[in-house]
This record gives structure tokens, sequence and C-alpha cells, in this order.
């Protein structure tokens, strides 16, 4: 048996290399290997007779996500669609993803988002999908302790589309008594536009009836956030003040 596995490790001609890998990250730690090693080296567990350093160059280049980041913030059929990504090897990176997210979740399940501040380190955390603008829903419990993040749309570059019904159904879901919204731009601008004025002002007519709050809506990119808490005021009393009217027509 020793001798038949000898003669595979003599057929792979990258044997040699992947041994290295593997004995440099034993001996010296995820610290002392670059990002594209250590995706080569998890690669391997899913590609045993290719050389994996050029596909691992590949998803973290202008072919793939940029980062390891948002490699591991994609889902299974977006990994699939890089140039010699078979299945095996989308589904162990997407599972990586999924453990990673499953972690960071019960992790930060009962952090209080009671601050501006605290809202906008909470959302910093949160994986975003490259260049691509995503929109979670952070549902909340009485005391703002965080019950869930909800990553409920992803768009292009420049917008995210979301239907006020998907954040209903969701906090309604979740239990939740007050809501968060956060979503990213990549291109690191975090002033709110008027598109995402007009989104906050949808989504607050929506909860409004059913008696939950939107306390903050949250932009990220580049590594800051910006807190929409000084609009959130404004906004809310429009809402109040639009069904204390319908109220009165129905009267």
């Amino acid at each position: 048996m020793e001798e038949k596995k000898q003669n595979v490790q003599n057929h792979n001609p990258h044997s040699g290399h992947r041994r290295r890998l593997r004995e440099t990250y034993i001996e010296q730690g995820p610290e002392s290997i670059h990002d594209h090693q250590l995706l080569e080296l998890l690669l391997t567990y899913a590609i045993p007779r290719q050389d994996t350093n050029p596909l691992a160059h590949r998803l973290l280049g202008n072919e793939g996500f940029g980062s390891l980041e948002a490699l591991f913030a994609a889902d299974v059929h977006e990994i699939a669609k890089v140039k010699g990504v078979g299945e095996s090897a989308a589904i162990l990176l997407s599972l990586i993803g999924s453990l990673n997210r499953r972690t960071a979740a019960q992790k930060v399940r009962g952090t209080r988002l009671n601050t501006p501040y605290a809202a906008m380190e909470y959302c910093k955390s949160l994986p975003f999908r490259g260049n691509n603008e995503s929109m979670y829903v952070i549902s909340l419990d009485k005391s703002y302790r965080v019950l869930h993040a909800d990553r409920i749309s992803s768009g292009t570059p420049g917008e995210v589309t979301m239907y006020p019904r998907t954040v209903v159904e969701t906090v309604l879901r979740r239990g939740a008594e007050k809501v968060m919204l956060c979503h990213n731009h990549p291109s690191g601008d975090l002033r709110p536009s008027q598109e995402d004025l007009n989104t906050t002002s949808l989504i607050i007519g929506a909860l409004t009836p059913i008696g939950i709050v939107l306390n903050d809506h949250i932009i990220v990119g580049g590594g800051c956030a910006y807190s929409m808490s000084q609009q959130m005021h404004e906004l809310n009393s429009r809402s109040e003040n639009g069904l204390a009217t319908a109220a009165e027509k129905e009267e």
C-alpha cells in the first residue's frame, strides 16, 4: 500500500510543491503564507491532480473576486463561473464562506447596536460581494441586540434593488422589534444618494404600519461607514404624518 501511495506521488509533478506549502503552513502558520498561496493550498483538497496556483491567482485577480473576503462572500454559482473552477472547488470555497458567516453571526448575536458608532462598527464587519452593492437587513430585539443579519439583495456596482415586502417578511420571520439597514458603496463615496433616501423612506413606510421601527441605515465602503441617523428622524416623521393623515381620511 505504501509503495502504491509513493508511486502516485511520483506521478504527480506538483506533490513536492504542495508538500512544502503544507509544511510551511504547519510549522510557521498562515501568517507566513501569501493569500494566493493559502488559497492554492485549500484548492488542492478539491483539485488533487492539477497545479492550483494559476486558479488561485485567477480567483483573486480581475477575472475573479479581487480578495479572499469577496471570494468567500460569493455564493457557489458565482464562484463556479470563474474559468477552471469545477463543482467540487466551488462547493468547497462556498462552504468556507458559509461557515465563516455562520460563526460570525453566532459571535455577534446579542451585540447591542444602540448607538450610531456601534452600528457602523458592526456593519463594517459584514461580508460584501466584491464590486457589487448588497443590502442587509439587521433584525434587533427591543434592547437593540442583534437577532440576525440577512443579506436580502445584491445588485451592480452602482445600485441594488430592494423590495419592501422582502424586508417585512424577513423581520417578521426573525421576530424583530427594531430594524437597521446596511448596504455598501463600492466606490468608497459614503454620501447617501437620492435613491438611498427614497429606498429608506419606502422601507419606513412598509414597517411603520406593523409597529416596527427602522432605527438607522448604514452605508459602508473603503473600510469606513456612514450613519443616516440624522436623516432617519425626518424620514420617520414623514411616515408617521402620512399614517395620521390616512387615518383621518378613513374616519
